[in-house]
């Protein structure tokens, strides 16, 4: 669209991973010839990490072109397979095998048997490049690390490669993954560009798309830094659309405010205030937009001795001088609430409770009534016998039990309470004649007869029928 306008044979900056036009970083350059030495010497698994937007798949495509020529390469571009099964047909659909119809088993002899062919083809072995590697469960990961026990002539015939975020290196390290994590031989990581790699990056696109002049200057290359940190990716976007911009507006030359409002139409923000350029000569220095600033004079400065002679002092002034200055009034009040006497309280009517059972004193017992019991005649044979025999007492046992008699030791010594006045008034008087509790008489009810029930059930039925 802007092409035209800017005089280039095609987009100096594509929005998908492409080797047109590639520039070589430092740090892409390391982990380029870091991984390829790790494959062509069978060191082991390679891992590359790195932010999104940093060049990983652009990596992959820079290996793929490396290796083609020595190696079956297999990228896998996405890490959704969710089975080993995806997985297998993944790969075989990279290597033109059969891949639709067929179970995991058959995939993974079909492999096998392609792997064995790979001497008749002059080819070292298998690459497989993973792209966005972070996305594959730990299951995948495994499988992978079991396509690598494929070996022949004292090396491996199946190399991986993982590309992928941060978040791959957390999941390598998981203890699940111990025997893959001991088998990785090289690990890389990529860096964000400097802002001298940006600037060299934007003018080598721009030349390698035929501009035949400067587009981007040098206020553009430091906001381009700032605003894309460094990232491939952000750096593209921000060029593709400020170039697009600079051609609906017929700007031939593109400065640091058309790169803040590419920017702010990104990311739909307001746009940025442009700086109104104006000539010298009609401007003065003491003018203003709304006024005239008036001309003051600095003020000069204080000028104090290099050397600081120490005064001696007393130890009694610096205590003095150090010492906190007393309160005008006390810091913290302390009040005091009067106590009040929970019993002053003043009863409008006093109550006068009377003992009833203290005003009987030493009064005879004969008129409170006295305990009857049955067993009167064996609590009586008790007590005596306590008297006569206190230390050992024989139990009468009624006559409806059939228990043997049991001997029960009591010691009934008399022991000083130190009281001389007895109090009786807890005497219970128990007579000894026995009186029989003569239960109520009911009078009996006469036995049911069951032909009177039935009777009375048939008339029931016909009642109801």
């Amino acid at each position: 669209m802007y092409e035209d306008f800017f005089g280039l044979s095609h987009r100096p900056f594509p929005s998908v991973p492409s080797l047109v036009g590639y520039v070589e970083t430092e740090s892409h350059l390391e982990a380029i010839e870091t991984l390829l030495r790790c494959v062509r010497r069978d060191e082991g698994v390679g891992t590359l990490i790195s932010a999104p937007g940093l060049g990983k798949s652009t990596i992959a495509l820079r290996l793929h072109e490396e290796l083609e020529d020595e190696f079956e390469v297999v990228r896998l571009n996405s890490g959704h397979c969710g089975s080993r099964r995806a997985l297998l047909q993944a790969i075989a659909y990279e290597l033109d095998l059969p891949c639709r119809g067929l179970e995991e088993g058959e995939l993974r002899i079909q492999f096998a048997e392609y792997v064995e062919r790979l001497d008749s083809r002059r080819m070292t072995g298998i690459v497989i490049l993973a792209d966005e590697a972070d996305l594959l469960p730990i299951r995948l990961l495994e499988e992978l690390r079991l396509l690598t026990n494929f070996a022949s002539k004292d090396r491996s015939r199946v190399s991986v490669v993982l590309l992928g975020s941060m978040s791959l290196e957390e999941r390598l390290a998981s203890p699940y993954l111990m025997s893959f994590n001991q088998r990785i031989g090289a690990r890389t990581f990529l860096q964000s560009l400097s802002t001298a790699e940006v600037a060299n990056y934007v003018r080598q696109q721009v030349q390698d798309a035929g501009a035949r002049r400067t587009i981007f200057d040098e206020s553009a290359i430091g906001t381009i830094t700032q605003r894309s940190q460094g990232v491939p990716r952000l750096v593209n976007q921000i060029c593709d659309h400020a170039l697009l911009l600079a051609a609906l507006g017929d700007e031939t030359t593109l400065d640091a405010d058309a790169i803040e409002e590419a920017w702010a139409d990104l990311q739909r923000l307001p746009a940025p205030k442009r700086q109104i350029r104006t000539d010298s000569a009609h401007t003065t220095d003491s003018m203003i937009e709304f006024g005239s600033l008036e001309e003051t004079k600095p003020e000069p400065l204080n000028e104090y001795p290099s050397v600081v002679r120490f005064e001696e002092r007393s130890l009694a002034e610096e205590q003095e001088e150090f010492s906190p200055e007393a309160a005008e009034e006390p810091e913290v009040e302390l009040a005091f609430q009067n106590a009040t006497n929970p019993f002053d309280e003043q009863f409008e009517k006093e109550e006068v409770v009377i003992d009833r059972f203290a005003s009987l004193g030493d009064q005879d017992v004969r008129g409170i009534r006295r305990v009857v019991s049955p067993r009167n005649s064996e609590i009586a044979a008790f007590l005596v016998g306590s008297e006569d025999n206190p230390a050992e007492v024989e139990v009468v046992q009624p006559s409806y039990s059939n228990a043997e008699g049991m001997v029960v030791s009591r010691d009934f010594s008399t022991h000083s309470t130190g009281f001389t006045d007895w109090d009786d008034r807890d005497i219970i008087v128990i007579d000894s004649k026995e009186k029989r509790v003569e239960e109520p008489q009911h009078p009996k009810m006469p036995a049911p007869r069951r032909r009177t029930y039935r009777q009375l059930f048939s008339q029931l039925r016909r009642q109801h029928a």
